[in-house]
């Protein structure tokens, strides 16, 4: 008996070290990162024009780091440009809390004192400026894919943002997605350089990787990777203000844009390209996560260069229910308001 005992005593003193060496691991393990670059960008007036281009339109960085009015359909921005401040909790999917922060200049509460190659770091590599993973609902996997003079572009324009005070409350991940968090930054090694726009199956390729297209249209599975076999096929699911949104399947298939030739598949987008006041108001059950807004900006050429490269990807047949667009105003200098598409795309 006594032999028991003390077999049963050495089993839970291992047991206990072994958990605390797992919550020491836990705790101290960090995320595979680099010193960031010590590069400075130079900000010409080409730079800073195209980073506003990518900001406001193709990346969407101010669909996440602004405000937004809810009350209209798409929820246009309000407020400071960048000053952050929505956060998402468990009750829209997120694992605990998660707050998009200031991305102004302000050097109090946002980007302020960050170095450039912090934030080259942090868009394309997930590390923050204390060298803290960041959860990848900013989406760095896929600002990986983009081009290193589009980065300097984006930083050109971010530094010129009028500064806006305003402190957003961290966000609070729950274990152990916390730890998982780590796990997703790594470095980016090498040059990366965009694709030529004359190439316009490459150039659409990487505009749908960099703007969100082939994360949103995805559908992923219980670990929240994508589904072999359904890139772009719709039915990633997000959690709105009325429910459950679903993606649209925007492959070549019949359950996709198989009957949308190129100018309906700008004219979608184009429909869009209205005052925010225009916009009409919905209750949260006509909602949509699609950013209409601001992707209804690019220019006909990207937009058509996207349309070009999902016409060459597999054609899956997955129909995915659809909410139907709102009646919209007719876009100023047109004669008349356009057709209202039946559902989104």
């Amino acid at each position: 008996m006594p032999n028991a005992r003390r077999v049963l005593k050495f089993a839970a003193l291992f047991v206990g070290l072994v958990v605390a060496g797992l919550a020491v691991f836990v705790a101290t393990f960090k995320p595979k990162a680099r010193a960031a670059s010590t590069a400075v960008v130079e900000r010409t007036p080409e730079r800073i024009e195209r980073g506003r281009y990518l900001v406001e339109h193709v990346l969407g960085c101010m669909d996440c780091h602004s405000n937004h009015d809810l009350t209209r359909f798409a929820g246009p921005a309000v407020g400071p440009a960048g000053g952050g401040g929505e956060c998402l909790g468990k009750e829209g999917g997120a694992p605990g809390r998660v707050c998009s922060p200031n991305i102004t200049p302000d050097p109090e509460t946002g980007i302020g004192r960050w170095t450039d190659g912090e934030i080259m770091r942090a868009i394309r590599e997930g590390i923050d400026k204390d060298g803290k993973g960041l959860f990848p609902m900013m989406p760095y996997t896929e600002y990986r894919a983009l081009g290193d003079e589009d980065l300097n572009a984006v930083i050109a324009y971010l530094r010129g943002l009028p500064p806006a005070r305003n402190a957003v409350a961290d966000s609070q991940i729950d274990f152990p997605v916390s730890f998982f968090v780590k796990m997703a930054p790594r470095p980016v090694e090498g040059v990366v350089t965009a694709p030529a726009p004359s190439d316009r199956i490459a150039y659409g390729k990487y505009l749908s990787k960099v703007s969100g297209c082939e994360f949103c249209h995805t559908p992923v599975d219980g670990k929240h990777q994508p589904i072999a076999g359904r890139l772009f096929a719709g039915g990633h699911e997000f959690k709105g203000p009325g429910g459950v949104l679903r993606s649209a399947n925007i492959t070549p298939h019949a359950t996709g844009i198989g009957a949308r030739d190129e100018a309906a598949f700008v004219g979608l987008f184009k429909a869009f390209d209205i005052a925010p006041g225009d916009l009409p108001e919905v209750k949260p059950e006509a909602f949509t996560n699609m950013p209409w807004l601001t992707r209804a900006k690019m220019t006909e050429a990207d937009l058509g260069a996207i349309h070009a490269y999902l016409r060459t990807v597999p054609a899956v047949d997955h129909a995915v229910e659809k909410r139907p667009l709102p009646t919209l105003p007719a876009r100023a200098g047109t004669p008349a308001a356009p057709a209202t598409p039946p559902a989104n795309p």
